[in-house]
């Protein structure tokens, strides 16, 4: 079994005039496939987790800024390109649906590297 590794993350949903969702998922977890912009090709399977409560805006529609925990189906795929700072893209299918900026990665003994 691979060793569990997560990060904070900020996620930064795309408008559907951009080619993403019309709305932000709304559920405590959601499943996507994401990769590195560096290497096209290459997809990786990730599990976000948002916060207890998402912020709604002014007109009742949820943020599309959400700060998460994301989790990583076979992180030993992606742990050593895994540093705060770091970009990848959220996809649906063929689309990016957001782009995500690791804030602090957790390491399986417990250590935390942040930003």
């Amino acid at each position: 079994m691979a060793p569990k590794v997560s990060a904070t993350a900020k996620v930064y949903w795309l408008t559907p005039e951009r080619g993403g969702r019309k709305v932000p998922p709304s559920g405590s977890v959601y499943a996507a496939t994401a990769q590195f912009d560096e290497q096209e090709n290459e997809f990786f399977s990730i599990v976000i987790r948002f916060p207890t409560s998402k912020e709604q805006g002014e007109n009742g529609t949820t943020s599309r800024v959400d700060e998460v925990e994301v989790g990583f189906l076979a992180p030993e795929l992606v742990e050593s390109k895994l540093t705060p700072g770091k970009e990848f893209s959220i996809t649906e299918g063929n689309r990016i649906v957001a782009q995500c900026q690791i804030q602090s990665i957790s390491s399986p003994v417990g250590n935390v590297s942040e930003a």
